[in-house]
């Protein structure tokens, strides 16, 4: 995560700023909604793309003139700009690109073209078939080649040399709303929650100051099982539904930043966002963690799952695992951890039971490993197509016990941490029968939340 001496890219039209603020100011709005509001910002693009066309024609003194009569528009001024030879120029495999028409068939057109057909579906409601589908990745693909225009002006007007400064265009570090990408990858989760794209993002004060610290969450709608997050949606985040936000704890709010009901993005997102620095739980944490430290961990981590389990309308969250787990550190350095990743509990049952043999890197293997041993037994077999009834509660206390062997073993390891090991660890051996219960494969046999709670609390 990011910290307050870190640069962190505030997009990709940064370098536009020096030659044409007022443009640079509809592209900067324009990228923050791209997986957001599509339309919106295609409107934007359009109000970019009118604000350069009229500076080129008053820096080249060209008068432009309407076909139609009256004051001439958009077309007007890309005519006569290319009739006088002052657009960009690009080689022959970059003047053509490719798009996804609303017919949805790939089509292509010329870059310029693109860029005006692309805003004039935002701005009108015509859906004619082979015209740009008003799609984040169609806009993506504006972006570029925007940026691609606007690194041409920067080497007319600068330069090649200073033109060498501008990085490529990376839709990695495309914001999301207000908040800035400090990195992006894609999520261990995603064979279970059809999270496509994971961001640790910061925002920034009025005085240039970090924030807040945020992880993001993006998912295709179309990859969504909508009854079930919908349903998630009235669980969790009734209140992120109003725009309000949910305060989990002090420390994490929730907001949805695309509905799912919304037309306006292809995207359901949803984000996390910290007043603290996050950390993700990893093995250098745990590492550095004694036994006792772990205890409290291990405590909170219950306290807050048991304040889940036990509101009116339960929250059971299904997904558990050490990557759903993150920590700030609190007064004395103390380790407060937070549990995310309420956002789509679904498990694709025709991934579940064979995303290990068909991974094909090793690494990734074993970082599958470490997610999918969190889940139940009952959990596996609903979702491998078997004939079975879930208590999620209980199911979430299974994925705790062995969240907590990972905790106390003081690393994350692709297997179940057996009892023997916990012990050689030096951990309490009544604490090593209550982990063992909690993984019971009878879940009716595994205890509560509360239950663990007043364990913890017999043990002070």
């Amino acid at each position: 995560m990011a910290n307050e001496n870190m640069d962190v890219k505030k997009g990709n039209f940064g370098f536009v700023e020096e030659i044409y603020p007022d443009v640079y100011k509809k592209l900067c709005e324009a990228e923050k909604k791209t997986y957001i509001d599509c339309s919106s910002a295609g409107q934007l693009v359009r109000d970019a793309f009118e604000i350069w066309a009229k500076a080129l024609a008053d820096e080249f003194g060209i008068k432009v003139t309407s076909k139609n009569g009256g004051n001439p528009v958009l077309s007007d001024y890309l005519y006569t700009l290319q009739k006088n030879d002052k657009l960009p120029k690009f080689d022959k495999n970059q003047r053509m690109v490719s798009y996804i028409s609303v017919a949805n068939k790939k089509e292509q057109t010329f870059w310029d073209a693109l860029w005006r057909r692309f805003c004039n579906q935002c701005v009108h409601s015509e859906q004619k078939p082979d015209e740009p589908a008003v799609t984040c990745g169609n806009l993506e693909t504006v972006l570029h080649v925007i940026y691609k225009a606007f690194r041409y002006e920067y080497v007319r007007k600068k330069g090649k040399e200073a033109a060498k400064k501008i990085p490529q265009f990376d839709t990695n570090i495309i914001p999301i709303g207000d908040n800035y990408v400090i990195n992006s990858y894609t999520p261990l989760d995603k064979p279970v929650s059809n999270c496509v794209r994971e961001f640790e993002t910061c925002s920034y004060n009025e005085t240039g100051r970090i924030n807040k610290y945020g992880i993001v969450r993006m998912f295709k709608k179309g990859d969504i099982d909508e009854k079930l997050l919908l349903l998630r949606d009235q669980e969790a985040f009734s209140e992120a539904e109003s725009e309000a936000g949910i305060q989990f704890d002090g420390n994490v709010q929730v907001d949805v930043l695309s509905k799912l009901s919304s037309d306006t993005s292809d995207y359901y997102v949803v984000i996390y966002k910290f007043s603290k620095k996050p950390s993700h739980l990893n093995d250098a944490l745990l590492k550095s963690m004694d036994v006792n430290a772990k205890t409290e961990l291990c405590k909170k981590i219950t306290a807050i799952l048991n304040s889940f389990h036990n509101l009116s309308t339960p929250i059971y969250h299904r997904n558990l695992s050490f990557d759903s787990i993150y920590v700030c550190k609190g007064k004395n350095e103390i380790l407060e951890p937070t549990i995310i990743k309420l956002d789509c509990a679904k498990i694709a049952s025709e991934e579940f039971g064979t995303v290990i043999a068909n991974v094909q890197n090793m690494q990734t293997m074993i970082q599958q490993q470490k997610l999918l041993k969190y889940s139940a037994p009952e959990v596996r077999t609903l979702f491998q197509g078997g004939d079975a009834k879930v208590n999620w509660e209980k199911a979430d206390i299974f994925s705790l016990g062995v969240l907590f062997g990972d905790i106390f073993n003081g690393q994350i390891e692709p297997g179940v941490v057996p009892a023997m090991k916990l012990q050689r660890a030096g951990v309490n051996m009544s604490l090593v029968q209550l982990i063992d219960k909690m993984k019971n494969p009878n879940a009716d046999l595994r205890p509560t939340t509360q239950t663990i709670i007043q364990y913890f609390e017999e043990m002070e």
